[in-house]
């Protein structure tokens, strides 16, 4: 399983356009590529547009992405190339009740970018040990923690969850977690905020 997290710095407040044709064009064609798991954008607290995709295999992602590209080159042209780009292999994740993406339906994300990972097997208890405490708290919905594709010690997690109170909950739960077994990782909130689209597969 891969995920690719984008950022378009500064654009939160132009959404509104953007997201209808998304939601009427670019949704319709994800849900037709084979490998597609995942999509959703926020307009985040911080100020950027942050979509990111969910995708089955590294084939499914790459074939994906040249759609995705393609669509918004004819549809929204502004927004072909993001400020940031994050790729990565999904190490583990879970999910509760998975959403469907129907009309009205949102979810809280919360996405962090962690920095200076160690490669051994503390790091993967580390993750189960998260994991498992955000699996047990209320309002949690979905999960995801990768790691970069191009430079192993640089990751991102997707939270998904109920409200903003239940994904912060969750979040220092998980800080906690890692200052206790990786005092040496270092996790930064990249974008937080209410979905504007989503769309499972």
């Amino acid at each position: 399983m891969h995920i690719v997290i984008g950022r378009y710095a500064g654009a939160a407040g132009r959404i509104a356009e953007p997201a209808s044709k998304v939601q009427q064009g670019l949704v319709p064609l994800l849900k037709e590529q084979p490998g597609f798991l995942g999509f959703a954008t926020i307009a985040s607290e911080q100020g950027d547009i942050v979509p990111f995709f969910i995708w089955k295999t590294a084939e499914a992602m790459a074939l994906g992405r040249d759609k995705v590209r393609s669509w918004l080159a004819s549809n929204i042209p502004e927004d072909v190339e993001p400020t940031e780009r994050f790729v990565g292999e999904v190490m583990q994740h879970a999910l509760a009740e998975p959403q469907s993406g129907g009309p009205g339906q949102s979810l809280y994300c919360l996405i962090r970018r962690v920095e200076n990972l160690p490669t051994g097997a503390t790091q993967g208890e580390a993750r189960k040990a998260m994991l498992a405490a955000a699996q047990k708290a209320p309002g949690f919905r979905g999960l995801y923690y990768a790691r970069a594709t191009d430079n192993p010690t640089r990751g991102a997690s997707v939270l998904l969850c109920d409200s903003r109170e239940h994904a912060g909950a969750i979040h220092d739960a998980a800080m906690e977690i890692s200052k206790q077994m990786q005092p040496d990782v270092r996790i930064q909130v990249m974008a937080s905020g209410d979905t504007v689209i989503l769309a499972m597969g």
